[in-house]
């Protein structure tokens, strides 16, 4: 009875586990196929073409011609595609890529525009997928003012207006300097130039990549002009007349004024500076002196020395100033010695004794007090007549010395020759002779030219009241107190005499 009882219970309990064992089968096999499921559909899922980026980018302006990118997830898996713009279908204006599709943007209209995509795949797990986003197109480029700034200026400033939020750039050969408009589109710039006339391009690029530019010249003078001379170092000794030539260093155009001791010189431009005519300069030291002024109004100043010494042979029509040197300014002082203004031994430079004898001559003459021996100076000391009338002589001095000394006759007791400074007024050859309002002239009649003239040949007029200096047919006469109040000389001896006189030459006439 145990025994049946073990084996029946034996019986049942491999019964019972039989039918666990179906049951746990067919779970296990459940389960099996549920996650097999699971994974299909998750491959299916994730290998479905799904938009994962576009291009513009949502809310981006752009200028149009960029195109329509379209980058998908599993763009193989692709069945269908559809794309719109603005509701207008561009499907077919599309072309597949290796990550997507791309289309040119269509000709748009300034503004805003509304994109979409739809694509669809053959997979029964949800096969599509879609997306839809704005932009805007901008294809007008942007405005761009700015005008040039007038004339030459210290630095460079660039003022103007464009869009707001533009990029403006100024670029030149060296460098270049960028800005942003602000919200009215104002922008200013400041490029850092080098002197001189600099090309400039400005570009103005708006928010949407638009380009306009515009060139400009920005000229930029940041110092003062500088000045050389050339055409005068040392002594001038071929010429009084020298050529001179100024250099002028200068980013901007320039004027230049030249004054010689003082004095207006002309000047003519060239291309890279000036050449100033001198005129006729004195022998010694003058002073040029130049100022060159830029196109800012700036003005640089540089005096030279010009030392002349060309000739050493002294003329009335010389000009003789401090720092010459030779023979000229030895008979010049000879001349000053004769006219009583210099002492001692003759001078060969032109010194500060000099300059005193030549103020002191001056300011007897009536001339302006400078200190330099000038034509009208040298005219009058070139030659003077000295009268002794105790000696009965006339002595001719010519640039210095005592060139010519000749008898003559003097006024009588009651008609004397008068004493004193004059200088010769006139000069004229084969003279008539016209009775003076005088009580001893009395009832004569007029002389014509001839032998028989109480002139003779010659008639030197002085400063003297109704005095001169004439020749006499009387020969017996000279080296007497004769002639009412003229000084008689030989016929001969006053056309000599006649020949070296000049008008204004000094007469001195002694007791």
């Amino acid at each position: 009875m145990f025994r049946l009882l073990i084996g029946d219970r034996f019986s049942r309990s491999v019964r019972v586990m039989r039918k666990g064992t179906v049951v746990g089968f067919i779970v296990t096999a459940a389960v099996g196929v549920i996650a097999i499921g699971g994974v299909l559909v998750t491959h299916a899922y994730a290998d479905r073409p799904v938009v994962e980026s576009v291009s513009p980018a949502p809310g981006t302006t752009v200028n149009g011609s960029a195109p329509i990118r379209i980058i998908l997830r599993s763009p193989d898996a692709v069945e269908t595609i559809a794309i719109t713009i603005d509701g207008v279908d561009a499907t077919a204006q599309a072309t597949r890529t290796a990550s997507g599709y791309v289309l040119a943007i269509p000709k748009l209209d300034d503004g805003p525009h509304v994109t979409s995509v739809r694509v669809t795949s053959s997979d029964l797990i949800d096969g599509a997928d879609s997306y839809q986003w704005s932009f805007t197109t901008d294809a007008t480029a942007p405005a761009l003012s700015a005008p040039t700034p007038a004339g030459w200026k210290e630095s460079a400033v660039i003022n103007g207006v464009s869009e707001p939020d533009a990029t403006i750039t100024a670029s030149w050969r060296d460098g270049e300097v960028v800005t942003t408009t602000d919200a009215k589109g104002a922008f200013s710039l400041t490029p850092v130039l080098s002197d001189g006339a600099t090309p400039i391009t400005l570009i103005a690029v708006d928010t949407a990549g638009n380009e306009t530019r515009a060139a400009q010249v920005l000229r930029v003078d940041s110092g003062r002009p500088a000045v050389k001379v050339a055409g005068i170092d040392g002594w001038v000794r071929d010429t009084d007349r020298p050529k001179v030539y100024a250099f002028v260093d200068s980013a901007s155009p320039t004027t230049l004024v030249a004054k010689i001791n003082g004095q207006d010189a002309k000047v003519t431009p060239l291309s890279i500076g000036y050449t100033i005519e001198t005129g006729s300069l004195p022998q010694g030291t003058s002073e040029l002196a130049l100022y060159v002024t830029n196109s800012l109004g700036r003005t640089s100043t540089r005096t030279q020395e010009i030392k002349i010494d060309s000739t050493n042979e002294l003329t009335n029509s010389l000009t003789l100033a401090p720092g010459a040197r030779g023979q000229d300014v030895a008979r010049l002082t000879r001349r000053l010695k004769v006219a009583g203004v210099w002492e001692g031994k003759p001078s060969w430079t032109y010194n500060a004794k000099v300059v005193a004898a030549v103020k002191t001559f001056q300011k007897q003459s009536g001339l302006p007090e400078d200190g330099i021996a000038r034509p009208a100076l040298l005219v009058r000391t070139a030659g003077k007549i000295v009268v002794i009338q105790s000696k009965f002589v006339l002595n001719l001095y010519l640039d210095g010395m005592l060139a010519e000394q000749y008898p003559i006759a003097v006024g009588q007791s009651a008609y004397p020759t008068p004493t004193g400074d004059f200088v010769v007024t006139e000069k004229i050859e084969n003279p008539s002779w016209t009775p003076p309002n005088s009580p001893w002239a009395a009832g004569l009649e007029p002389v014509q030219p001839g032998s028989n003239n109480p002139l003779g040949t010659r008639w030197i007029g002085t400063s003297a009241p109704l005095v001169g200096i004439h020749g006499t047919p009387q020969d017996w006469s000279i080296g007497t107190a004769a002639s009412h109040g003229c000084v008689r000389m030989h016929i001969s001896d006053v056309e000599d005499l006649f020949e070296h006189v000049t008008i204004g030459m000094p007469i001195e006439i002694k007791p």
